[in-house]
Parts: structure tokens; sequence; C-alpha cells
């Protein structure tokens, strides 16, 4: 037999066998009800310290949305009080740096774990060449301590230029309303 079919042999079997018997939480989630919500880079305009607001960029130009769902563990179970940390950019597709929190702010979610948000909708940008799709920028933060359980994106139904970084469980279906877009998404972390 061949060296090479000989030595590749064991390499396929333990990545066959790996990927049941080491799978990936997020896309697996064995044994619970509820998927995690797939993680999705940082990116580098983060700014820490945001403060608590449910309305975004009001004084802004731009079509209005409202972005609302719920924070849940992976037994569906609501996680009370966690926070949705929010960050993006204008319609125009510009982050503020010089008025850091227009597009910036920590929401919280209720008893239930119920959140809404309103912002305007983000615009793209161009990054080393590539045009990036709309998205807005989040992390969920328990209630107790502000620990990260997640950081993700979330992106728009229909963009012609999704990119690498998009993952189909993080793209939203949009409805519209009297000129205003409405998403909802639910959250699922391991606290």
């Amino acid at each position: 037999m061949n060296r090479f079919v000989v030595g590749i042999v064991p390499i396929v079997v333990v990545l066959v066998l790996g990927s049941f018997l080491w799978q990936d939480p997020t896309i697996q989630n064995l044994g619970y009800p509820c998927a995690l919500t797939a993680d999705n880079a940082e990116g580098p305009y983060y700014i820490v310290g945001a403060p608590s607001k449910e309305t975004f960029g009001a004084t802004l130009e731009g079509q209005r949305l409202v972005v609302s769902g719920q924070i849940l563990d992976y037994s569906c179970n609501a996680i009370p009080y966690a926070i949705v940390d929010v960050w993006q950019t204008d319609s125009n597709g510009e982050y503020y740096f010089d008025d850091a929190f227009t597009l910036r702010g920590k929401v919280a979610a209720d008893e239930n774990g119920l959140y809404h948000f309103e912002t305007v909708f983000p615009g793209k940008y161009s990054e080393s060449g590539m045009v990036r799709p709309a998205h807005i920028h989040l992390k969920i933060l328990s209630a107790e301590d502000e620990t990260e359980l997640l950081t993700t994106q979330l992106y728009f139904q229909g963009d012609k230029d999704h990119d690498w970084l998009v993952k189909p469980s993080l793209i939203l279906d949009l409805e519209e309303i009297d000129g205003t877009k409405y998403a909802e998404f639910d959250f699922v972390v391991s606290p």
C-alpha cells in the first residue's frame, strides 16, 4: 500500500471521530433544547464604558430600526436582567469617536430576559478594499458582574455584500411598518 495512504488514514480517522466526540457546542449543542448563538468577531471599534440606554442616534438621519427579543440559556430559560452592549455605524457607515456613545450603549433586559432597542439602520463601509455588510455589534453580559457571555454581530436579510464573517444564524429578517424597520432576535448563551 502507498505510504502516503497509510499515513493519511489515521489522520482522517482522528478528524472524523473528533467531529463526533469533541463537537463544537455552538453548532451541535447536543442534549439541550436551545442552540447557542454563534459568536462573531468583536472588530476594532469597541469602546468600554457605554451608558445604559434603549435609544441610539435619536438625532441622526436615517431609517429607524427596532431590534427586540429575549436572552436565554441553552435550556431555553430566560436570563433575567442580562445586558446587551451595542455598537454600530450610522446610516453612512461611520463609527462615532468624538461623540463616542451616540451609537453605543448598554440595554438591560427585564426580569423575563426581554430586551429591545431603537437605533438608526447601520450603513456599510469599506475596510481593506472590501465592503462590510450592514451589521450591529453586540456583547451579552451577565447582570451580576458584566462578565462577557457572548460577542457577536447581527446582519440583515437580502444584503448583497455578505462576507466571510456572516453566519446564516445571525441574519435578521426585517419587517417595515410606517417607515420603521423591525427585527427580532433571541440570544442563547451559556451563563
